[in-house]
């Protein structure tokens, strides 16, 4: 019969038995953490007293290099360009990124590296603390390539920068508003066009008090802005007389578009345009005027000349003594009146009106090169 074991026996199998399961424990640890080690897709490599002393396959691959050995056994200062982006020896620096790893525990920070074929690429950094003691700091890092992120940050940039050169050489106006009203941009144009800046119309209603002094007019245009924005993503174009920064007057279109966040509007100066129509119309009512007078010209000079024949013949047969004769004096005032009135209407040059009663009529004295 086996003896019996005694209670230190049993003691001391439990004792055992937990260090081998304790041993156990850290070895399935050791292969978790070396599985992790091994598969992840980010580049992990172990840094020792400042030089690298292992990584994984994925280092291995972003580098370019045949395997692990090979690299491990390339100085580090080979992996990275002699300087970063901003400026800095990479050697000094890195020396900097480290020394805040072990003062802070971890350190992330972006890095340009060298590929075994000599391309520079970028990557984002992760040092983490493992051993800070002298003699034996270790850091866990890892490295994740960041090529498409910055491609397309490049690329965002280079929009920006396009839409930027857009907006700052286009030969219009432009301004932004959001849906409360405060304008959050003015190109360069908006303000030669306006003379008002950004400070100057920080909010919408500073704009109207400012663009629009008439208060009618100014409530007007404000019912039309009202009225259009209610309209999203439609495009709306308006024409408004405005008062620049400097006291003169512009004809402006607006070209305005109602998104769920934001007002675009479009300026564009049309005073000339509007001036020459102003020419064209005015033309085309002086032209009327030139052919209507013409015509009444040409019909009353007939009867004004036999009128004036035959009062030269009356005023032959009577004497100054007959009583008629100062009344039929005032009818040659009165001839010469309407003569020079078709003399008027013959030297008409341009087109001036004057009020009479309710409406405009032709004023002949203005609008006639006759001085008299």
């Amino acid at each position: 019969m086996a003896k019996k074991p005694t209670y230190e026996d049993l003691e001391q199998r439990i004792l055992e038995l937990e260090r081998i399961a304790q041993r156990h424990a850290v070895q399935n640890n050791d292969e978790k953490y070396r599985i992790l080690f091994e598969k992840s897709k980010d580049a992990i490599l172990i840094i020792e007293n400042e030089k690298f002393v292992d990584c994984n396959q994925a280092t291995v691959d972003m580098l370019g290099y045949i395997d692990k050995t090979e690299l491990l056994q390339t100085h580090p200062s080979e992996l990275s360009p002699d300087n970063q982006p901003d400026g800095q020896g990479s050697f000094t620096k890195a020396k900097k990124m480290m020394d805040l790893a072990l003062k802070n525990g971890s350190h992330r920070f972006e890095w340009d590296h060298i590929r075994a074929n000599k391309e520079v690429f970028p990557v984002e950094v992760l040092l983490t603390t493992i051993s800070h003691q002298k003699g034996n700091q270790v850091i866990h890092t890892i490295w994740r390539d960041i090529t498409n992120r910055k491609q397309a940050e490049k690329a965002l940039q280079k929009e920006k920068e396009t839409l930027s050169t857009i907006l700052e050489s286009t030969p219009h106006g432009i301004a932004l508003i959001d849906t409360h009203g405060k304008y959050l941009y003015v190109n360069p144009y908006f303000t030669k066009i306006t003379g008002y800046t950004l400070k100057d119309i920080s909010i919408k209603e500073d704009w109207f008090k400012k663009a629009y002094p008439n208060t009618d007019y100014r409530k007007t245009a404000s019912n039309a802005w009202d009225n259009d924005s209610n309209h999203l993503r439609m495009g709306k174009n308006r024409e408004f007389k405005i008062k620049c920064k400097n006291g003169r007057s512009k004809y402006i279109e607006f070209r305005s578009t109602f998104l769920k966040d934001l007002r675009i509007s479009v300026l564009t100066d049309i005073t000339s345009r509007k001036q020459s129509e102003e020419m064209i119309r005015e033309k085309d009512r002086l032209q009327g005027v030139l052919e209507l007078s013409g015509a009444v010209c040409h019909e009353m000079n007939q009867p004004l000349m036999s009128i004036q024949g035959y009062f030269e013949l009356i005023l032959m047969d009577i004497s100054k003594d007959n009583p008629f004769y100062s009344k039929i004096g005032k009818i040659q005032t009165q001839i010469d009146r309407l003569s020079d009135i078709t003399k008027k209407l013959m030297e008409i040059s341009r087109y001036e009106t004057k009020n009479y009663l309710k409406e405009k009529i032709v004023d002949l004295a203005k609008a006639s090169t006759n001085k008299n």
